[in-house]
């Protein structure tokens, strides 16, 4: 019982934690790319801004990024029309 549960886990296992470092790591790319958007300057210098707005807009782009992630995995597991090219497409990041 115990060599099954290690072959169940093994065979399991992988694809989870490279799933989850996707999705990791897809988060903290949003959170760069929101972070040096507003830094530099593409909605205003920060001081214009201020410290209110810039974070707001940071959380504003950072969720935007969440829902791409969500809307991605969504049509990788079959839901959907078409292809994950529809998803960029449809986001303005072609």
């Amino acid at each position: 019982m115990y060599l099954l549960y290690i072959c169940i886990v093994m065979h399991i296992a992988p694809s989870l934690l490279r799933n989850g470092a996707q999705k990791l790591l897809g988060i903290l790319i949003a959170i760069g790319e929101a972070v040096a958007y507003v830094l530099s300057g593409m909605y205003g210098s920060v001081s214009q801004l201020g410290t209110g707005n810039a974070i707001l807009i940071i959380l504003q782009l950072f969720f935007a990024g969440i829902i791409v992630i969500c809307l991605d995995e969504l049509l990788q597991k079959g839901y959907g029309l078409g292809s994950g090219i529809s998803l960029f497409i449809a986001t303005n990041i072609w």
